[in-house]
């Protein structure tokens, strides 16, 4: 475990370095790009790269699919503005008042900086010509467009959530064997929900790194991942309200390590190309020989029955999940990711 915190930990440091390259090469190259153009303000495409690049590829096409937006609704405004009011900083106030006061319900909000200061250069300029107003939209399209090709690239995340994916599989793992020892101690003082902390924390991680995967990248495997996370968290919550129902057992019955096998089948089994299919079978045949075996002959005896019917009842949902995440896979998903059993 400490050896997959040091590695997450090297590999954002990895990324904020690649970011930082990207910056200043993306920088470098938007100015000297706009400099061959003959463009005016050439340094302004070399700021637009810098607040273009995000943290992740969807950021940054959504940041620069806004800035085009809003730029065309600021080449109206200050056009207005500045005709009425003339090239004078009084009227550049006016225009930012009223240019704010548009992206916000746009939702543009994180293109205003960059179109302000497109803006002042009709202000310096004195003149809203259209081979001015061209000078700044070419100024924006090569600052944004060689900000959105350089983050094109992002490290690969595949096999990062891959790790994850055998990290949460321990721990689950873990929980059930657990919960298949416990079930049949008479004593559990010392049974505690001190491993759910981890595997919280564990699924936690895995849904950031699925959903940081989605927004860089555009292949479908992502909402695998996605899906995969979302289903072992569910099944964590079944875990948990399994957990609190052995701790309440108190004597050990037939039934009980009936109960106890079963869980330890699955806990042995356990993984992602687990279609969970033979456990329900299992699960049904337990469930068939439990009503047909003998009725209970004292009332603590009927309470445990009924706790470890409820268990049964719990497990049954835990794998029906597994199943259905199954059902929703595509046969090329299957492939890619693992053979069907």
């Amino acid at each position: 475990m400490v050896g997959c915190l040091l590695g997450q930990r090297m590999r954002q440091k990895g990324d904020n370095m690649l970011k930082m390259i990207k910056i200043a090469t993306g920088s470098v190259i938007s100015i000297l790009l706009a400099d061959a153009l003959g463009l005016d303000y050439s340094a302004s495409a070399g700021i637009i790269t810098l607040l273009t690049i995000q943290d992740t590829t969807k950021e940054t096409i959504v940041i620069s699919i806004k800035r085009i937006m809003a730029f065309l609704l600021a080449a109206i405004l200050s056009y207005m503005v500045f005709y009425v009011g003339g090239y004078r900083v009084l009227s550049y106030g006016v225009f930012l008042f009223l240019f704010i006061a548009c992206c916000k319900p746009l939702r543009l909000g994180n293109a205003v900086s960059t179109n302000a200061v497109l803006v002042t250069h009709y202000l310096q300029g004195g003149g809203m010509s259209l081979a001015q107003v061209g000078n700044e939209a070419m100024l924006l399209l090569i600052g944004a467009g060689i900000g959105t090709l350089f983050n094109l690239y992002m490290p690969g995340k595949g096999k990062e959530i891959r790790a994850m994916q055998k990290i949460l599989e321990a721990d689950l793992r873990n929980v059930l064997l657990r919960m298949a020892d416990y079930i049949c101690r008479e004593d559990k003082s010392d049974y505690t929900d001190s491993c759910f902390g981890q595997l919280a924390a564990d699924i936690a991680k895995g849904q950031e790194q699925a959903y940081a995967y989605r927004n860089n990248t555009f292949l479908q495997e992502s909402q695998y991942f996605i899906e995969y996370m979302n289903m072992r968290e569910q099944q964590c919550v079944i875990l948990r309200e399994i957990y609190k129902k052995i701790i309440n057992i108190r004597t050990v019955f037939p039934q009980t390590k009936q109960v106890a096998a079963f869980i330890h089948e699955i806990g042995s089994t356990f993984g992602e190309s687990n279609n969970a299919k033979k456990l329900l079978e299992m699960l049904s045949a337990l469930l068939y020989e439990m009503k047909n075996s003998s009725l209970p002959q004292a009332r603590e005896e009927f309470e445990e029955r009924a706790l470890l019917y409820s268990i049964l009842m719990d497990l049954q949902y835990f794998l029906l999940l597994k199943k259905e995440f199954v059902k929703s896979l595509t046969a090329e998903q299957i492939q890619r990711y693992w053979q069907e059993k």
